[in-house]
């Protein structure tokens, strides 16, 4: 049951990891400034989601509750 928990923190890092990278992009194709916000303010969230999921993913490291694949 711990490595459907591991399996999730992962694909939600990758998620938020994919969702900044085309964020990023997205901020080099837009062509007006609410564009450029919108994008900048979903990186400031991804951002901290992923320091988040790094936490949980250190926690779970410490609690010897991660097996690595």
């Amino acid at each position: 049951m711990k490595e459907n928990f591991n399996k999730n923190l992962m694909k939600a890092l990758e998620s938020s990891r994919l969702a900044v990278d085309i964020c990023k992009q997205a901020m080099l194709d837009a062509n007006d400034e609410s564009c450029r916000a919108l994008y900048t303010a979903i990186i400031k969230d991804c951002q901290k989601h992923i320091e988040m999921l790094n936490g949980e993913i250190d926690l779970h490291i410490d609690q010897k509750k991660w097996e690595e694949e």
